[in-house]
C-alpha cells in the first residue's frame, strides 16, 4: 500500500511537471509569435529610416542657406555700415 506522504509527492510532482510543461509549450508558442511580429517590423523600420533621411537633407539644406545669408548680411553690414540718425 502507497504511504499518503508518498502519494502527495508522486501527486505534486506530476502537477509540477504538467505546470512546466504547459509552461514551456506557451513559451514556445510566445517566442514565435515575436520572432514573426520581428520580421514584420523590419520593413516598416527601414521605411521609417529612408523617410527621415529624405527630411532630414532638405532642413539640412534650407539650415545652410539660411546660415549663409545671415554670414551674408554681416559681411554687407561691415561693407556698409549703419548711420545713426542725429535728431
Amino acid at each position: 500500500m502507497i504511504d499518503p506522504v508518498q502519494l502527495v509527492i508522486i501527486l505534486s510532482l506530476i502537477s509540477v511537471t504538467v505546470v512546466i510543461i504547459i509552461s514551456s509549450v506557451y513559451l514556445i508558442k510566445l517566442l514565435n509569435q515575436v520572432k514573426k511580429m520581428l520580421v514584420d517590423v523590419e520593413p516598416i523600420l527601414s521605411d521609417a529610416k529612408l523617410i527621415s533621411s529624405s527630411v532630414a537633407k532638405p532642413v539640412s539644406s534650407i539650415s545652410e542657406f539660411v546660415m549663409g545669408f545671415k554670414d551674408g548680411l554681416k559681411i554687407f553690414n561691415s561693407i556698409f555700415p549703419k548711420k545713426e540718425k542725429e535728431d
